[in-house]
């Protein structure tokens, strides 16, 4: 099913890069991918979640006696579990998700190009000088970001594990250094992401835009992977 989602997904790439395939980029771009096609199966969970709190929210009025046959398994189990409801930690369970699928959506945004450009004249210039746009953008403002980034967020999930800090609602929920760690998880995935758009255009800057495979050889087997390959199809 993956490697269907990874074919499908390849006309959200833009039109000349979705020709040129680099075996480097190919195995960078297909881990992150992987990882976040992974974590969107948490939506699935999302709306099952939602869909329980939306009952027990609104449930416990209602005259028909299945649902509130379930508020009240759901609440016995909610006493079980220590918690007086399972509203409150349904609802910072459903940001937590949102939260981890937000943050992991940027890299897989990066690896598709599918990302929003906010400009006007990016898409007019000559593909060359889009390209030297984007490395100049990778190098200068987009990895410094995550790295700083990927520093402060390392401390923040260390004190919040040191201190055990949770919820500020008593009835909230535990360990808020576990949604806090996928700042950093995320910023390594956006960063090897990013990382794979910097190859690519600088591949494609030193080798041109190739129209075949025939004037592209590899010397080495290193070498071979940084030959972009012309994708006829």
């Amino acid at each position: 099913m993956s490697e269907h989602l990874l074919e499908k997904e390849q006309h959200i790439l833009s039109e000349e890069d979705s020709k040129v395939e680099i075996p480097a980029v190919s195995l960078l771009n297909n881990f992150v991918r992987r990882i976040t096609m992974t974590t969107a199966w948490l939506n699935a969970l999302l709306i099952v979640i939602i869909l329980i709190q939306v009952s027990l929210r609104y449930g416990v009025k209602s005259s028909f006696e299945p649902i509130s046959q379930f508020v009240g398994y759901i609440n016995s189990m909610a006493s079980g579990l220590g918690f007086r409801s399972l509203l409150v930690p349904l609802e910072e369970f459903i940001w937590h998700i949102y939260a981890l699928a937000f943050m992991f959506g940027l890299s897989y945004a990066v690896t598709t190009d599918s990302h929003i450009r906010v400009d006007i004249i990016h898409h007019t210039l000559e593909i060359k000088t889009q390209r030297i746009i984007e490395v100049i953008g990778i190098v200068f403002l987009m990895m410094p970001f995550i790295v700083i980034l990927f520093d402060h967020s390392l401390a923040w999930t260390q004190y919040a594990y040191n201190i055990a800090e949770g919820s500020e609602n008593p009835t909230g929920l535990p360990y808020r250094w576990v949604v806090k760690s996928v700042i950093p998880m995320s910023m390594v995935l956006l960063f090897i992401s990013a990382l794979a758009r910097l190859i690519h255009n600088v591949v494609m800057l030193a080798c041109g835009e190739p129209k075949d495979n025939s004037n592209l050889t590899s010397k080495s087997k290193l070498h071979s992977w940084f030959t972009p390959k012309f994708n006829q199809q």
